[in-house]
């Protein structure tokens, strides 16, 4: 009996996926848990596995397709068995487009032929080149050879930005007699980003969200996080101790004092969450992600350092899992790492409160009468003014600047 590979659902928001590449064709052998697609959710990219085995009787969609959610995109089954029909498939999946096997192998063909970062480019010179249509239509447009530009692309592919590069060689050679005009660039947004755009525009237009800004003095922070970092090479023990991982601890330690930051809004009711969901705000290739560390107030500072390095790496790798990316309950947003000294972050509805943080700044001061140099960290936090008031969120945000300016505080 054929068995059908859908689109997962991997969350309760996630509608619609996107099929990045396929990993096998109609009529090769699969195995149960064997990759067959590489696909982009709302929040992520993620292997999609083989539940069955036996012979691919179908591939249904392209690479470079977004289908619904439980869609049939593929068949399992029996060499030489014939692919569902119609209505066998729609009680699996509602609304599935079938197709013959013919036809579904010669869509696996056409898929895998030249598969680019979940784009199949069309039937030009240079076809067995892989590249991304833009970089296609740019080539052609001024005659240059794909087989001479090397591929920088995540799947070996040829972008449009290593034909430009080869372009502007040409101009730099030739200067001034050559002149190339630079057309317009169209990317579509990836899932990420557009849900991404949906819910922070739902959360502007629902939330009356106040802005506080506070500066600390990370000074003595800094130097113990050289001699934690120093001890930690010395040992051996693996992990690296940064400027975040001392926020994030010190956030757990603020959220425990005024657990009214850690709340969701549930309708005309308040739920106080028990436990400190902490997700943090990660920037990939594809979009804004925010992990989650489940029950943060049980981690010590090095251990939510490993654990923070851990989810940000799978962010970035596109490989983290459902339960990684939901239940949150106070999101952190750091962007000093680009000078950034004062900023409003959105807040991650139903969350009550959001925490950005900023650069660390030079600042000189007066110690009795020696000057001295200080290093002084930006924090602000945006919070929905139906739960949370101006002075307990000011409490919270001193709450933090006091932790950050004893440090070792956050040892204990």
């Amino acid at each position: 009996m054929a068995n059908s590979i859908i689109m997962p659902k991997t969350g309760m928001a996630m509608e619609e996926g996107t099929i990045l590449e396929w990993k096998i064709n109609a009529g090769d052998k699969v195995a149960k848990g064997d990759v067959v697609a590489l696909i982009e959710t709302d929040k992520a990219t993620m292997e999609l596995e083989s539940d069955y085995d036996g012979v691919i009787l179908a591939v249904l969609s392209q690479a470079g397709e977004t289908v619904p959610v439980t869609k049939v995109i593929a068949w399992v089954g029996q060499a030489g068995e014939a692919v569902p029909d119609r209505t066998e498939a729609a009680k699996g999946a509602a609304g599935s487009n079938i197709v013959n096997a013919a036809a579904a192998a010669k869509t696996a063909a056409n898929t895998n032929s030249d598969i680019v970062s979940g784009e199949v480019s069309a039937g030009v010179p240079g076809q067995g080149i892989r590249a991304t249509p833009a970089a296609r239509a740019l080539a052609k447009e001024h005659g240059i050879d794909l087989h001479s530009i090397i591929p920088t692309g995540k799947f070996n592919e040829i972008k449009k930005a290593s034909v430009e590069a080869v372009l502007s060689e040409a101009v730099l050679s030739h200067a001034p007699t050559v002149s190339v005009d630079r057309s317009d660039t169209i990317v579509p947004l990836t899932n990420i980003q557009k849900i991404t755009g949906r819910r922070m525009t739902e959360s502007r237009q629902t939330i009356p969200e106040v802005t506080s800004h506070i500066k600390a003095d990370v000074t003595d922070m800094l130097v113990l996080r050289k001699e934690l970092n120093n001890s930690l090479s010395v040992s051996g023990k693996p992990g690296k101790i940064t400027i975040n991982d001392f926020i994030l601890t010190a956030t757990v330690k603020a959220l425990l004092a005024y657990p009214r930051l850690n709340s969701v809004l549930d309708g005309n009711n308040l739920i106080y969450k028990g436990n400190i969901n902490l997700g943090m705000a990660v920037a990939t290739k594809r979009g804004l992600v925010v992990p989650v560390i489940h029950s943060a107030q049980n981690y010590p500072l090095l251990n939510l350092s490993l654990k923070a390095a851990e989810l940000s790496a799978k962010a970035r790798e596109g490989s983290l899992k459902s339960e990684e990316m939901t239940g949150g309950t106070f999101t952190i947003s750091n962007i000093g790492m680009f000078g950034i000294t004062s900023f409003t972050p959105i807040i991650n509805s139903p969350e009550a409160a959001i925490l950005g943080v900023c650069a660390v700044e030079d600042q000189v001061k007066l110690d009795g009468e020696k000057v001295v140099n200080r290093k002084i960290i930006g924090i602000s936090l945006a919070f929905d003014h139906r739960i949370i008031d101006g002075a307990e969120s000011s409490l919270f945000l001193k709450e933090i600047k006091d932790i950050l300016e004893m440090p070792l505080l956050m040892l204990l």
